[in-house]
C-alpha cells in the first residue's frame, strides 16, 4: 500500500489537477477521497453488531489497493482504454440506489438499503467463522445432496470446474453453433478467479483481482496486458447465442417492430460476436469498475480462509492462490444459516433462511403510496423488465403475502433446482403447489379433459417475466418478451384489452432502448397484476411451460406448435378469445342468480306449500346455489375450464327449472 499523504498535500494535488497540472484520472480522484476521509478497513469484532454504514465503509481499503494494482488503470494511463469507467462501490449499491436517501429522509433513518441486504459476513472479514458447505454436509447429508444438485451450488465456479464444457479449455470454444465463447475476446482461464452463472441463462467472470468483468480485450490479451481494454462485450448469453439467432430475430421482428436483426441494431448491448452482449457496460462507451465486494458477493458469493487482511491483499491478482484459499462458493449453507451456523455463536446462527437477501429487491417510489399506502415499494428494474431477484418484492404486494405466504411456504430452499441444472429452464423442488390450496380452481382445470387440463397453474399465473441480463435491446414488455428468464410471483391475472403489467414513466414513450424507470403497474386494489400478453402470448426461451419436455410453446407467435389462429401477436387477440369463454359463463351465472331469486320469491309468496314440496324445492335450489358459489370461488369465469363451467351451469339451470316447475304446480 502507498503511504498516506497529509490532507493538505492531497488538497494541493487536487487543486493542481483542476488547473490541468498532472490531471488526475477518475480512479485517482476516488482514491484521494478515500484517503482524505481517512477511512480504512479495521478488524471486525464478531461480538458486536455491524451496521449498514460499517459495512459500506469496510471496503475502502480494498478499493484503494485495487486502484493501485488493477490493469484497467494501466490501460487508461497508456491510452489503451476504450470507454469511460465509473467507480461502483458499496455506497452506490447499498445506500444510493433506488432512492434509498429519499426513503431514509422520510423515515428519519441515517441510511437505507432499499434494494440489497447485508450478508452474514463479507469476503473482507478475516478471520471469519466459515467452515464451508462440506462440513455442513457431514451432518446434514440429505440437504447437502439436494443443494449440490442445485444452481445455488453452481453460480460461482473456477475455470476447471466448468464440467458442461469439459473444464477450462471449453471456456474458449464456440457455444450452441454460434461464434460466442463463455470467456470473451482477450480473456483466458488464467485471467479469472471464477466464472459466474450457469447454462440456464448466461456466464460472466470475476477477474483475478476480484473485480467484475465488464470489459474485453481487443488485439491482445489480459494475461500480458497487451492490446486495448474495451468496455462491454463481456457476457455470454445463451438466449442470444442459441435462441435469438439471425433467423429467429427476423421472425420476432415481424410482430415486434424494431426488434434488432443486425449487430448494430443491438445498440449499447452489442458486442464483437453474435451471442455475447454488454452487461454492466455499454459497448465501447461506458463500464463499471466494480469489485466483487460491492456487488457480486451479495448473491454470487464466496468466502476465503485467509487469517488476515494482509494475507488476502497479498493474493490479489493471483488466481490460483485465491482459489486455493476459497472455503465456500455460491449460495452455500452458511450464507443463509450464518457463518459456522450452530457450531458456535456466529452472526445469524440458527436462521431458517435468508431468501430476501437476494430475492426481495425493492425500488422506493413515493407515489406508490397513493394506490396502496401499505405498499410504498415497487420492483427493482434495471431496464424495461423486472430485474432478477425481484420475486419477493413482487410477492410483497400480493394478496398471497398479506395472507401469510412466504418463500418457504412453497419452496424447499435446498432443492431450488429439481431438474438437471444444465437445462435452460428450472423446475424447483416444491413443498406446496397451487392445487394444495386452490382445490376448486384445480377442479375446473382438470375436469373432463379441458383444453388446459395438462397445463400447470404456473404456466399462466407465473409467467417468466424477469430479466437476468439487462438486455434492453431485446425486451418488449408489450409483446411479452424476450429477455425473460425468471418466474414472476404476482399470480393475479387482469383480463383487460389494453392494461399492461409493465409501464414506462407517465408521458414517456414505450421504447426499452431509450426510456428508463419502468415499473410494475397496479390494479384498483393497489396490487400488481399479470396482463394477458404475459400470461398467454409471451415468448420465452427459459420458461418450462414453453420449452420443457412436451411443451407446446403455449401461444407464442414464434414458439407455439398450435394453429396460426392460436398464436397471439398482441393482447387484443387474447382478450377476444377470453371473452368467447367468459361471456357465456358470466351470462349463465347471472341466469342462475336470477333463478334463485325467483325461487325465493315464489316460496315467500306461497305460505301454503306443504313440507314435501318445500323440501324438494329447497334441495334443488341448494344444489344450484352450490354451483353458483363454485363459479364464484373459481373466479376465472370459464378460463380454467370453459366446457366444465358451461356443463355445471346447465346443471344448475336444470335444478332451478325443476324447482320452479314444482312450485308452479303447487301454486
Amino acid at each position: 500500500m502507498k503511504a498516506k499523504l497529509s490532507k493538505v498535500a492531497l488538497t494541493c494535488m487536487m487543486l493542481l489537477g483542476a488547473f490541468g497540472v498532472n490531471a488526475q484520472t477518475t480512479a485517482e480522484k476516488y482514491q484521494e477521497n478515500i484517503r482524505l476521509n481517512d477511512v480504512g478497513y479495521g478488524k471486525v469484532d464478531t461480538n458486536m453488531p455491524r451496521t449498514l454504514e460499517d459495512y459500506v465503509k469496510g471496503a475502502n481499503t480494498f478499493f484503494d489497493l485495487l486502484i493501485d494494482v488493477h490493469p484497467m488503470f494501466k490501460y487508461e494511463k497508456e491510452g489503451r482504454l476504450v470507454g469511460k469507467y465509473t467507480m461502483s462501490d458499496r455506497m452506490e449499491e447499498f445506500v444510493e440506489i433506488n432512492q434509498g436517501p429519499k426513503f431514509a429522509e422520510k423515515m428519519g433513518l441515517e441510511h437505507a438499503a432499499v434494494t440489497y441486504r447485508l450478508g452474514m459476513e463479507s469476503i473482507l472479514d478475516f478471520p471469519n467463522k466459515f467452515v464451508g458447505p462440506k462440513k455442513c454436509g457431514e451432518c446434514h447429508p440429505a440437504q447437502y445432496s439436494a443443494w449440490s444438485r442445485s444452481r445455488h451450488a453452481k453460480v460461482v465456479r473456477f475455470p476447471d470446474m466448468m464440467e458442461e464444457v469439459g473444464g477450462a479449455e471449453g471456456l474458449k470454444k464456440p457455444m450452441y453453433n454460434s461464434p460466442s465463447t463463455i470467456l470473451p475476446l482477450g480473456i483466458y482461464p488464467d485471467d479469472v478467479y471464477a466464472i459466474i452463472g450457469t447454462p440456464r441463462t448466461k456466464y460472466g467472470f470475476i477477474d483475478r483481482w476480484l473485480v467484475r468483468g465488464t470489459y474485453h480485450i481487443q488485439d491482445g490479451n489480459l494475461s500480458d496486458m497487451s492490446g486495448k481494454m474495451v468496455a462491454g462485450g463481456n457476457q455470454f448469453s445463451r438466449l442470444w447465442a442459441e435462441h435469438i439467432t439471425p433467423e429467429m430475430a427476423q421472425k420476432i421482428a415481424k410482430f415486434s417492430p424494431g426488434f434488432p436483426t443486425k449487430m448494430d441494431d443491438f445498440g449499447h448491448s452489442k458486442s464483437t460476436v453474435w451471442g455475447t452482449n454488454s452487461y454492466g457496460a455499454k459497448y465501447a462507451q461506458t463500464m463499471m469498475f466494480q469489485p466483487a465486494t460491492s456487488y457480486c458477493e451479495i448473491c454470487h458469493t464466496f468466502k476465503f480462509d485467509f487469517k488476515s487482511n494482509e494475507e488476502f491483499f497479498a493474493a490479489i491478482g493471483n488466481a490460483k492462490e485465491l482459489q486455493k484459499h476459497t472455503i465456500s462458493r455460491g449460495i452455500s449453507c452458511e450464507e443463509c444459516h450464518g457463518a459456522g451456523a450452530h457450531l458456535y455463536g456466529a452472526r445469524g446462527a440458527g436462521m431458517p433462511s435468508n431468501c430476501e437477501r437476494c430475492h426481495q429487491r425493492f425500488a422506493y417510489q413515493p407515489d406508490e403510496e397513493k394506490p396502496n399506502p401499505r405498499k410504498p415499494f415497487n420492483v427493482y428494474f434495471k431496464s424495461s423488465c423486472p430485474a432478477c431477484g425481484t420475486e419477493g418484492s413482487q410477492m410483497y404486494s400480493s394478496l398471497h403475502y398479506d395472507k401469510g405466504m412466504r418463500c418457504n411456504t412453497c419452496h424447499d430452499p435446498h432443492e431450488v433446482t429439481a431438474n438437471d441444472w444444465r437445462d435452460e429452464y428450472t423446475r424447483v423442488g416444491l413443498k406446496k403447489t397451487c392445487a394444495d390450496c386452490h382445490e376448486i380452481q384445480d377442479e375446473f382445470l382438470r375436469k373432463i379433459g379441458g383444453i388446459h387440463a395438462k397445463d400447470n397453474c404456473t404456466g399462466c399465473h407465473m409467467p417468466n417475466m424477469m430479466s437476468c441480463e439487462n438486455f434492453a435491446s431485446v425486451q418488449n414488455p408489450d409483446k411479452g418478451g424476450f429477455d425473460n428468464v425468471r418466474t414472476s410471483h404476482i399470480w393475479k391475472i387482469k383480463v383487460d384489452k389494453t392494461a399492461k403489467s409493465i409501464n414506462p414513466p407517465t408521458g414517456k414513450e414505450r421504447d426499452p432502448m431509450k426510456v428508463k424507470g419502468w415499473r410494475m403497474s397496479r390494479d384498483d386494489d393497489g396490487r400488481f397484476f399479470v396482463d394477458l400478453m404475459w400470461s398467454c402470448g409471451r415468448t420465452s426461451f427459459s420458461d418450462p411451460d414453453l420449452v420443457g419436455p412436451g411443451a407446446s410453446g403455449c401461444h407464442s407467435p414464434v414458439q407455439s406448435t398450435l394453429p396460426n389462429d392460436l398464436k397471439f401477436t398482441d393482447q387484443e387477440m387474447i382478450y377476444e378469445k377470453v371473452m368467447q369463454w367468459q361471456t357465456p359463463v358470466k351470462s349463465g351465472y347471472e341466469e342462475i342468480k336470477k333463478g334463485l331469486r325467483d325461487i325465493d320469491r315464489a316460496m315467500a309468496n306461497n305460505q301454503s306449500l306443504d313440507n314435501t314440496t318445500k323440501s324438494r324445492a329447497i334441495f334443488l335450489a341448494k344444489e344450484a346455489n352450490l354451483i353458483k358459489e363454485k363459479l364464484e370461488k373459481d373466479g376465472s369465469w370459464g378460463v380454467h375450464g370453459p366446457v366444465y363451467s358451461k356443463k355445471i351451469i346447465d346443471e344448475a339451470l336444470v335444478y332451478i327449472k325443476e324447482a320452479k316447475d314444482i312450485l308452479k304446480a303447487k301454486k
